[in-house]
């Protein structure tokens, strides 16, 4: 099988090659965003400023600087699915930066969780590609135990109500069957995303610090074979999960000094 060839050599293109194109001011954490509408805001905000960007077919992809009650951070777009994300923070870590706070939405397959509910993805299914050029096949993986420890230190700190969960990552969100639901239920996740078990490999491979988290959004109703949007559910402004992010960047800064 081609996704059992891991190989932990160096490759032919690495991140820190001098012919990959980006760079600018750096900090020591970047916020890395699925949500656009957060990014857009911070890049409204007057403390903020466009510092840097990496680039690629797709164009520029810049990140803005800000600094608030004494934690400096940067600020990006995530682009959605394992590939890219993954690729882009191999760049990123290759320009200078140390911490990853990666937050964005997930599904849900327990109806039980509400909608907007704060997850920490303790492990992930792996039912994507690029983590197996990361690590060895296996089933599922998971993030370094103290990352975890930390983040949920620093939620508690900020008084941020969580939940601690597996997650299962597939990069075909239109296929995501009944009876796939059921035996995902059945090994453990309640959730659904399409970067995290990618992330969590290569955080593993470069040894890069990354707190990760998931704001609950649709249900895949594996009982009516339904997709429930929960548009009404949704409620909570995008801005409450960047409070999140700064509530765990504020926690990492502490931590390191």
């Amino acid at each position: 099988m081609l996704l059992e060839e891991f190989e932990p050599s160096p490759a032919v293109i690495e991140p820190t090659d001098k012919a990959i194109r980006g760079g600018g001011e750096v900090c020591e954490t970047m916020i890395f965003s699925f949500n656009g509408e957060i990014v857009d805001r911070v890049r409204q905000m007057p403390e903020s400023r466009e510092s840097g960007y990496l680039e690629s077919i797709n164009g520029r992809h810049p990140w803005y600087i800000l600094e608030r009650d004494g934690v400096r951070v940067a600020v990006m777009l995530a682009v959605v699915g394992a590939p890219m994300a993954v690729g882009h923070l191999e760049e990123l870590r290759a320009c200078g930066f140390e911490n990853f706070i990666v937050l964005g939405s997930c599904g849900v397959l327990d109806e039980s969780i509400e909608a907007d509910k704060i997850i920490l993805p303790s492990s992930a299914l792996r039912d994507e590609g690029t983590s197996y050029h990361y690590a060895p096949a296996s089933e599922e993986i998971s993030y370094e135990p103290a990352l975890l420890l930390a983040m949920e230190k620093a939620l508690n700190q900020a008084g941020i109500e969580h939940v601690r969960t597996k997650t299962w990552t597939t990069d075909a969100f239109y296929r995501e069957t009944v009876d796939k639901v059921k035996r995902r239920l059945a090994a453990g996740a309640t959730v659904v995303d399409m970067e995290t078990s990618a992330i969590m490999a290569w955080a593993d491979f470069r040894q890069a610090k990354v707190y990760q988290f998931f704001y609950t959004a649709d249900y895949v109703d594996h009982h009516k074979n339904e997709w429930d949007a929960r548009r009404e559910e949704r409620t909570a402004d995008c801005m409450i999960f960047f409070d999140v992010a700064m509530a765990i960047a504020k926690g990492v800064t502490n931590e390191s000094i």
